[in-house]
């Protein structure tokens, strides 16, 4: 019989399986029905680490860290507690880099400064954040007293918001560690000596210091003197590496040194004179006796008067003048004569013979020209006068002084006319005038400027259009000294000079690649750092189209840097004669040539000392100008209508920073304003190029990089950076770190640039710079983007 206990044992079991299973759906379907508990949300705000020193502008980046969760929110209210004995916040710039504008859309900020130590930011997106992202940076100013240390910036309180309820979040403290200075701002005294001898002498002027605390790694000295009077024959330096650069012809010289060796061989600190250098000067045989300073031309800018310590930081300087004394009386040119008859009557009762001849008086006549406006040459809307003087060495120089009653006048004239520009033509029909100089007080250029006049100055040799925004807030007088190198010797010398400058040298294959054009012309002034508008005549009239657009103007700065500028081919002083035209804001030697060789790839230039200062920080305005000489620009119009409330502050770089705007490379902030003065970060660095790269449509993907910064998981700029390194145009260091906070320095800034333009680097030559020897990291870049 068969065994069915086993059977029935089995199907028992099934049944009472089935039966669970069944017990276990029911009781999932029912907890499906209620409502689900929040998983626990621990989101996150991160506060950033950054340092300076007192007095430095710092932003400290706050960034939101999702820890990993699915938590996401439109409205961040975050409040941050500081200490305002070390830090106090930027007025109106409290909150910059506002990154979230980047990510996210309808982002608006808020922030409440009102309780001291405390700001209080509220955010809100209308579109949800949903991951760990950047959001702004908190902008301090380190106190001037600030004490070295670190510096806590906390979350004093927070919530972000997801729908209704609000989610209490916590922080990560960041710091701002204040960095000691190494050493004060060390203090100097120049003193300009004085030196005495007859016409026709030769002088030795001697230049020194006479109150040193630290140590001199460089300078560079810029001295003006009467050239009618002195002509310098010699300078001779107290220690190897002195240079110099004479004009005889305006009555300039500048004299520049820097430690070879890096500062391990300074001028060494003493309360007892030392002697920089010498002049010798040749007093001119027809000088009359009395003083003829030698002073500095502009004690106050550093294009005229630098001294740094070994570490290439700026001393507080003071100058004290100095003098050449000539004593007797001008010697007069002995030539050959034959006795002439007297011409006064014989029945006078004087007695016949010859007689010496004087040395002949300057002479002077005073002409009035014509202020006009522009839109008609013959509408007069005031006058000024021309004073001519005729020196004893039959030399002719102008000297025009634009009155305030003559400015007020024009200006009535032309606000009828409905006209914005006054003209001053100078005239010299005969082509007799050494030089001019121009004196535009105070009080006028103030008219001007608040009338929003323009004012140009016309003569033959040259025209300046002065934008009444470059007239605003001229405290003194501003004067234009004007000397056209007329003679056939002078430009010779220009001419070699230029063709054996190291910024052409190596792009001309032989001299008939060169030839200068025209007259050089030197203008000075004491307006510097604002725009203005030069125009200089093209003589040549055998010139082809395509040569003039070949034209280009080689510009030799009084603070001795140079560069090569390609201007716009336009009418001279409204004829038909043609003209080159370009904008400066310091004035110098300029000089039409004409070049068939290669164009000139230098974009950077060094100071007046010789040095080129590569471990300095770059400024947001000097990196605009960088761009504007090495890429495209956008539409002139957009640039045009590009404008920030910080603008006047670099007025130098205004057309700069407007084409770097305009063509997308760079930004400004929410509340309008540039920062001209912030120095530009590595993380700014990248996203500038990766825009360049993506305009240029040579943009890298980003996953081909194989090493990855360890310090930019919360950083606003990542994907640039990732972008940009794996371009290889930028690169981490051996830790794995970007340094994205950093600030790019002028040698970090041109190895990028050269990177991005595929410049080679140039290791052969002599070093062009003192304080880049062929050991320095970033030499062979350098070198290249000093020159061709």
């Amino acid at each position: 019989m068969p065994n069915n206990k086993g059977h029935l044992i089995s199907v028992k079991s099934k049944r009472s399986m089935k039966a669970l299973l069944a017990m276990l759906l029911m009781v999932s379907m029912i907890f499906s029905w209620l409502p689900q508990a929040q998983a626990n949300v621990d989101p996150v705000i991160h506060i950033g680490e950054v340092s300076g020193k007192p007095g430095d502008i710092v932003e400290v980046p706050v960034s939101y860290d999702s820890k990993g969760s699915e938590f996401s929110f439109y409205r961040s209210e975050l409040s941050f507690a500081y200490d305002p004995a070390v830090l106090e916040l930027v007025d109106e710039d409290e909150v910059v880099n506002r990154q979230a504008y980047e990510n996210y859309q309808g982002v608006s900020l808020t922030e409440d400064t009102s309780a001291l130590g405390y700001i209080q930011v509220v955010m809100t997106t209308q579109q949800l954040i949903d991951e760990s992202t950047a959001l702004y940076s908190l902008h301090f100013k380190i106190k001037e007293n600030a004490a070295a240390g670190s510096s806590s910036v906390t979350l004093h309180g927070g919530v972000l918001v997801e729908e209704f309820d609000p989610i209490q979040t916590t922080g990560e403290n960041g710091q701002v560690t204040v960095l000691a200075d190494e050493k004060p701002v060390g203090n100097v005294a120049v003193y300009i000596g004085s030196a005495q001898g007859k016409a026709g002498d030769k002088v030795t002027l001697s230049v020194d210091t006479v109150s040193l605390d630290q140590p001199i790694g460089s300078y560079g000295i810029r001295l003006k003197f009467n050239p009618a009077v002195l002509q310098v024959t010699d300078v001779t330096g107290n220690r190897p590496g002195v240079q110099h650069n004479v004009n005889n012809e305006t009555g300039s010289i500048i004299v520049g040194w820097s430690d070879e060796d890096g500062g391990l061989s300074p001028i060494p600190a003493s309360e007892s004179p030392q002697t920089l250098f010498k002049i010798e000067f040749k007093n001119a045989s027809s000088a009359v006796a009395g003083e003829y300073p030698v002073q500095i031309v502009n004690e106050t800018l550093p294009e005229y008067f630098t001294v740094t310590d070994t570490d290439a930081i700026e001393m507080k300087k003071q100058a004290i003048s100095g003098d050449v004394t000539v004593v007797g009386e001008p010697v007069t040119p002995t030539t050959p004569t034959t006795p002439t008859t007297p011409t006064t009557p014989s029945n006078s009762g004087s007695s016949g013979g010859s007689s010496t001849p004087s040395t002949p008086a300057s002479t002077s006549e005073k002409i009035t020209v014509n202020v006009t406006n522009e839109r008609n040459t013959n509408a007069v809307v005031s006058e000024t006068i021309i004073v001519r003087t005729t020196g004893a060495d039959g030399r002719k120089k102008d000297e025009v002084n634009l009155t305030a009653e003559q400015t007020s006048r024009a200006i009535e004239s032309l606000k009828k006319a409905g006209s914005k520009i006054a003209r001053i033509l100078i005239p010299d029909a005969k082509d007799e005038v050494s030089e001019l100089n121009v004196t535009l007080p105070s009080k006028s250029t103030s008219l001007m400027a608040d009338e929003k006049m323009n004012l140009y100055i016309e003569t033959d040799n040259a025209s300046l259009q002065l934008p009444a925004a470059s007239l605003q807030g001229l405290s003194s007088d501003v004067f234009f000294h004007l000397v056209p190198i007329k003679d056939k010797a002078g430009q010779e010398v220009v001419k070699q000079h230029i063709q054996n400058d190291p910024l052409l040298s190596s792009a001309l294959t032989n001299t008939a690649d060169f030839r200068l054009v025209g007259r050089p012309m030197t203008i000075e002034t004491n307006m510097s750092s604002r725009p203005v508008t030069v125009v200089l005549p093209i003589r040549d009239t055998n010139l082809t189209k395509k040569e003039l657009d070949k034209l280009q103007v080689f510009i030799e700065h009084s603070d001795g840097t140079k560069e090569l500028v390609k201007g716009k081919i336009v009418k001279f002083n409204g004829t038909d004669q043609p003209g080159i035209e370009f904008e400066v804001t310091k004035f110098s030697t300029f000089s039409i040539i004409l070049m068939n060789g290669g164009q000139s790839s230098a974009y950077i230039q060094g100071y007046a000392d010789g040095t080129f200062r590569p471990n300095q920080a770059v400024q947001r305005a000097e990196m605009a100008a960088l761009l504007s000489r090495i890429l495209p620009s956008g539409s002139d119009e957009a640039a045009l209508n590009t404008s920030y409330r910080d603008m006047p502050v670099a007025e130098w770089a205004r057309e700069a920073i407007t084409k770097a705007t305009a063509s997308g490379y760079m930004r400004g902030n929410a509340a309008g304003d540039f920062m001209p003065g912030r120095s530009i970060t590595r993380a700014e660095m990248a996203v500038i190029i990766e825009r360049i790269l993506k305009n240029q449509g040579s943009a890298t993907d980003a996953t081909a990089t194989t090493t990855e910064a360890v310090d930019i998981t919360q950083q606003w700029a990542k994907e640039a950076v990732q972008q940009i390194v794996a371009s290889g145009i930028m690169s981490v260091s051996q830790e794995g770190k970007f340094r994205p906070n950093d600030a790019v320095t002028r040698a970090e800034a041109v190895t990028i640039i050269n990177r991005l333009l595929n410049i080679e680097s140039v290791k052969t030559g002599s070093p062009m710079w003192k304080d880049v020897s062929v050991s320095h990291w970033a030499y062979g870049a350098i070198q290249a983007a000093s020159q061709n």
